[in-house]
């Protein structure tokens, strides 16, 4: 809990309150505060002394005496306790440190009011010490325990001026009247107090300056680490832009001999099998190249499409036909429903192809045996797709992962994330949405809509070679 919220905290929980006071200065300002503490006790018990000895007071001096030894011997303890190293090296010593500070606390109230009742109650010129007293607690520990300690301190004087018409049943109880000499000697003690709060509230506006100058330093260190990250992204850009470009050309040829080889060449069954292999990795290494360059201007926000109204029938159906031979080649059976009657979108017809593509090429690599399907509809004024797989399936935890790039949840769904991420990129573009249903060990449902003519938000662009 920041301390600039303490005081607005209606009922701060105590494990909220210990978690705050374990910060790593709490050593330091509890160790202040004692000697805060040897500070009012020396002058509190020398300005009795005084004014006793002026005649200033005619209250017995022996309660002083008491409360200060006591208290000096007390803070003599905890202070030395402090100081121990060993002290800080277990978090239930840690622990036990906390309490014992919150204990002085309460201690050193009863300790004022102590004082304040055998020196004049109301008229006392030490009362004064609960202003120092909460004024150390908001500025070394936490602004909660000042807040509560206001409360104990205002009970205490609501009960005490209830029962000041009984004071004389009170034994030592003095009651000061006011006289020149007393008001001088309080003003003097005032005087005295301010100074120290004063010093106290010097010591609180240096601890601010400290931490901002810190948190200077760590944001401009930050600064430096956010440029480098963006520098080393940009060439990792540059590298995968470039390794894309490279190589498209050899892959290039490969996939055209191989469809060259499959088309004239007249090779035994074994060797049309692994051209068909090539072709189709060849294929997909080509998609994963072109799925790198889109989100490499995605982000520099240079990719450019190609808007235009299509009929549903003809953004699907190159994506069908590229992914019927790898469906033949693994014995599965594909079923598709796309009626023609389906009103036309609005959209970049490669891109959105590619979706298709895809999302049934997932299908099929995922899918040992079973069908493989593939529907459209119109639905709420959209065209809902969907490609259903009897594959392995994704489990919830997975699923979570698919659509982030480089998202592949687990090792089984190996080359899903980035294609999945691009899908949902191109989607998301043109006012649709993407979703997965699946069941492990039973199969997979992918969904996504798009807006028909008319509902389309997107804004038109113009047509730029990219």
């Amino acid at each position: 809990m920041p301390i600039s919220k303490g005081l607005h905290s209606a009922s701060p929980k105590l494990p909220e309150l210990l978690a705050e006071l374990s910060a790593p200065r709490f050593r330091r300002n509890v160790i202040w505060t004692a000697r805060i503490r040897y500070i009012v006790i020396i002058s509190v018990w020398v300005f009795a002394l005084i004014g006793y000895i002026q005649g200033v007071f005619s209250f017995s001096m022996l309660p002083f005496h008491i409360i200060a030894a006591v208290g000096i011997s007390a803070n003599t303890f905890l202070y030395f306790y402090l100081l121990r190293p060993a002290a800080y090296k277990k978090v239930e010593d840690y622990s036990r440190i906390i309490w014992i500070a919150l204990s002085t606390l309460i201690v050193d109230i009863l300790a004022i009011t102590a004082i304040v009742y055998f020196s004049g109650y109301l008229y006392s010129p030490f009362i004064i010490l609960y202003v120092v007293a909460l004024l150390s607690i908001s500025i070394f520990l936490n602004l909660p325990l000042a807040g509560w300690s206001l409360l104990g301190v205002a009970s205490l004087f609501i009960a005490g001026i209830t029962l000041l018409p009984k004071a004389t049943q009170f034994p030592g109880l003095v009651m000061l009247e006011p006289n020149p000499a007393l008001v001088i000697f309080s003003l003097a003690f005032f005087a005295a107090c301010i100074g120290l709060m004063v010093f106290m509230g010097s010591f609180a506006s240096n601890e601010v300056k400290f931490k901002t100058e810190e948190l200077a330093e760590t944001n401009t260190g930050l600064q430096q680490v956010i440029r480098r990250l963006e520098g080393l992204n940009d060439e990792k850009k540059q590298i995968l832009v470039g390794i894309s470009h490279d190589l498209r050309n050899p892959l290039t040829s490969v996939r055209g001999f191989s469809e060259m080889l499959l088309k004239k060449a007249k090779v035994d069954s074994e060797s049309k099998y692994f051209l068909e292999i090539i072709n189709n990795e060849s294929q997909r290494l080509g998609r994963l190249f072109d799925d790198i360059l889109d989100i490499s201007r995605q982000e520099e926000g240079t990719l450019r499409w190609y808007m235009e109204v299509h009929d549903v029938l003809s953004i699907m159906e190159p994506a069908i036909a590229s992914a019927r031979p790898a469906v033949e080649a693994k014995g599965l059976s594909l079923k598709v429903n796309i009626p023609s009657s389906l009103p036309p979108v609005y959209g970049d017809k490669e891109r959105l192809s590619r979706v298709v593509t895809n999302l049934l090429s997932n299908a099929v690599r995922f899918t040992s045996a079973g069908m493989i399907s593939i529907t459209a509809e119109e639905k709420d004024k959209n065209i809902l797709i969907q490609v259903s797989d009897t594959g392995i399936g994704i489990s919830k935890e997975d699923q979570a992962k698919l659509f982030k790039p480089f998202g592949r949840a687990a090792e089984q769904y190996e080359g899903m994330g980035l294609g999945l991420y691009i899908c949902k990129t191109i989607v998301d573009h043109h006012g649709g949405k993407i979703w997965v249903e699946s069941v492990p060990g039973e199969g997979s449902t992918f969904y996504f809509t798009l807006p028909v003519l008319g509902e389309s938000k997107v804004l038109t662009q113009p047509k730029e070679k990219l």
